[in-house]
């Protein structure tokens, strides 16, 4: 089992293996911080023994048949609410000449970076070394307690990669075969992007990106030196001064487009790299890359003609992974192979003996990708609770093993506490059903697997109530060395024993956990508030095909559940937390779906049940995967989120709701429905023709949204007959 925290790793099936150490600055001038990951590996070693808070116990380093002092110390590290260990060395000068030696590398590049820094005058964040040009101390138990013995593993150099975007001088850069860029930008500035002109060296390898996609790939020929502004940048604003790189440039046949790899390049976590958090390009020159990157990128790429320069010799690759051991992250399904594991979901539930309508098993997927909050409403007894297991079961997610988990709502429940937990009179605290399950989720072991919780029969009790804290900490999302993060659930207040600290301390929503919520649509239950609906896709079971029978056929179907248990949970992880991150590779898409949202914005003002920034992001992001797995195509996906984003807001008696349900109605059959919507004579008379076409035995018009005009069908029916309606209770 591999598990990675931060600069630490560790491969438990490596004897005596206490952990690796990334060398970064820390290293070099006092000792390293141990996460608290990492405690019981360092507590095993020690058998069982570790120091009194506040308190240190003398450590013995060995390397190499010579013994080094150290110290570990366990300290209380109040920022974080938790016990931190530490070793530390900083009075151990012979141990610091060691290391400074021995880690050359890491050690020059470091204190060059922080010599920028300091010419920069500006705060920034602390140096890291690129992976590809990482070293790295493994710590090895010997037996006795409190005596590590040390292996370094040291950089040797070999051909650096790197990403260069190129715009509209991209032909005539490829022509004098170059790379330029400034020294200084118009305030004076430098930019780490064009900083990096100066590490390029010859042998390395450049990607060229222009115009969402890599054409090129080059080897290097000459270093960087200074040089003015090639004829070619002539018509540029930028300052005459720069650095010139002499490459050769090798055309790539079939360019690869950036959504062929974004997604698998992006958990490679690249410091500095090209991509952001959303799978984006950054705006910038140069860029770093990595030998892993470029392995990765080529294994996508088979069809690609690459030239010999670029491909990296599988002897050395395969030397760099024994000696390194080094961590293959891991890595999302590819885009294209999405449709395919969606179909053996769909395969294996019907082998179950269940049913759902077209596109269902696939609007559920890109509903969960865009948030990780579901909610499932329909008439009791139509499968909801049902699909949740099944699609769970499909990937792997059994009750057996705790990866799939039903919670029943109570009526009575109020708050929170009911969900999360409470301290009990003795100042223990008792974990919810909720809080369980995210324990669990979050441990390194359980970090790649997926995690469904159904709440079921979410609205016997009032959601606003005791799922508040859920929702207001889902929004809380946000990008931390490579994972989503959000703030934590659990109160510190909560949290009066050592033991409880451990336990629940920071303990967020992880990444990994997916919420789903069924709701029946009747009069018994309670309605939902604008801030729930905002976060979450409302699935709807109402219409059910009873003559439906299980497929005894189907057991030897290609497609067994036993291929799918292996997917992690990346499968579904959200790639996008904010539309920025998606803008520039899919503005198009954005825009025209935005614009569309724009107009019905317009008519739900009417009744203040309009969208903001949070649905129309939501909406966004449902379409972008939409189009990148070609599930279905943009009008039909279109469809489904109308229903489930927009029609839910809408409730109401007033003769206001009916023109906006008819206004809805309108662009929902489109054009070429053959059903005319005079909107001034239907306010004014009878709408039953309009929702007449949806009865038992009748054949509906072809709607350009049929979903939705179904539903706006009934609705408007609802408020007809019983002077109210709502999507609710249609």
């Amino acid at each position: 089992m591999i598990k990675q925290l931060r600069s630490w790793w560790k491969d438990t099936e490596i004897p005596n293996l206490i952990g690796r150490k990334k060398v970064d600055f820390s290293i070099f001038r006092d000792g390293t911080h141990i996460p608290v990951e990492f405690h019981p590996d360092f507590l095993e070693a020690n058998q069982g023994q570790q120091p009194n808070l506040g308190e240190g116990i003398k450590v013995k380093l060995i390397y190499e048949d010579r013994n080094y002092e150290a110290t570990l110390f366990k300290i209380d590290q109040v920022s974080a609410s938790r016990e931190a260990l530490q070793l530390r060395y900083n009075g151990n000068q012979t141990l610091k000449d060691l290391l400074i030696e021995t880690f050359k590398h890491s050690y020059s590049y470091i204190m060059q970076e922080r010599t920028n820094q300091l010419a920069d005058d500006a705060k920034k964040p602390q140096v890291v070394v690129p992976e590809d040009q990482a070293e790295y101390i493994d710590f090895y138990a010997t037996g006795i307690p409190f005596e590590y013995r040390l292996e370094f593993i040291t950089y040797k150099a070999k051909p650096n990669v790197w990403w260069v975007n190129q715009g509209a001088t991209i032909k005539e850069e490829k022509e004098e075969g170059i790379l330029w860029a400034p020294l200084l930008n118009a305030q004076g500035r430098k930019l780490y992007h064009w900083e990096t002109m100066k590490e390029v060296k010859q042998g390395d390898i450049i990607l060229h990106y222009s115009n969402k996609a890599i054409r090129y790939v080059s080897q290097v020929t000459d270093a960087a030196v200074e040089a003015p502004k090639p004829g070619s940048m002539a018509k540029t604003n930028w300052q005459e001064e720069g650095r010139l790189v002499r490459t050769e440039y090798v055309e790539l046949i079939p360019p690869i487009v950036l959504q062929q790899f974004n997604q698998q390049i992006m958990q490679l976590n690249l410091t500095q790299g090209p991509l952001h958090s959303g799978g984006g390009v950054n705006q910038g020159y140069l860029f770093r890359f990595s030998r892993q990157a470029l392995q990765v990128l080529q294994s996508l790429t088979a069809e690609v003609s690459w030239p010999d320069f670029a491909i990296l010799d599988q002897d050395e690759a395969a030397s760099d992974m024994e000696g390194l051991r080094e961590v293959i992250p891991i890595l999302p399904p590819s885009d294209s192979s999405i449709p395919t594991f969606l179909h053996q979901i769909q395969s294996y539930i019907r082998r179950k003996g269940f049913f759902f309508p077209e596109h269902l098993i696939e609007n559920f997927y890109l509903s969960l990708k865009a948030k990780p909050f579901v909610i499932l409403a329909g008439i009791s007894g139509t499968g909801k609770t049902r699909l949740v297991k099944l699609f769970a079961e499909a990937l792997g997610a059994t009750r057996d093993n705790g990866q799939f988990t039903l919670i029943p709502v109570r009526p009575d429940w109020s708050d929170p506490a009911d969900l999360l937990g409470y301290k009990d009179l003795s100042g223990r605290f008792q974990a919810g059903p909720i809080t369980k399950v995210f324990v669990e989720a979050r441990k390194p072991e359980n970090q790649q697997r997926p995690y469904f919780i159904c709440l079921d029969e979410m609205n016997l009790a009032r959601v606003e109530h005791y799922f508040s804290d859920m929702l207001s900490v889902l929004e809380t999302q946000e990008w931390q060395e490579g994972r989503i993060q959000t703030q934590a659930l659990i109160s510190s207040t909560m949290l009066d024993t050592p033991e409880d600290q451990a336990e629940y301390g920071g303990l967020g929503i992880p990444e990994n956990v997916f919420l789903i919520g069924t709701v029946n649509m009747d009069e018994t239950t309670h309605p939902f508030s604008k801030k729930v609906l905002d976060r979450a896709n409302t699935l709807e079971f109402n219409y059910i095909n009873l003559q439906q029978y299980p497929d005894v056929n189907g057991e030897g179907e290609a497609g067994d559940p036993a291929d799918l248990t292996q997917l992690n949970h990346l499968f579904l992880r959200s790639d996008y937390l904010q539309l920025v991150n998606a803008y520039d590779a899919n503005k198009e898409l954005v825009v025209r779906t935005t614009e569309r949202l724009v107009k019905i914005n317009t008519l739900l003002e009417d009744i203040h049940a309009h969208v903001g920034f949070r649905v129309r992001d939501a909406i966004c992001f449902y379409m972008i995967y939409n189009d990148r797995y070609k599930l279905m195509s943009e009008e039909e996906a279109f469809d489904w989120q109308l229903l489930q984003k927009i029609l839910p807001r809408i409730q109401g008696s007033h003769s206001s709701v009916r023109r906006v349900l008819l206004n809805l109605m309108k662009g929902a059959l489109g054009t070429g429905s053959g059903v005319t919507v005079d909107l001034p004579k239907l306010m004014d008379e009878d709408a039953s023709p309009l929702y007449m076409k949806w009865a038992a035995g009748q054949t509906p018009p072809a709607a350009k949204d049929p979903q939705s005009a179904r539903k706006l069908a009934f609705m408007l029916r609802r408020l007809e007959e019983d002077g109210f309606t709502s999507f609710w209770l249609s």
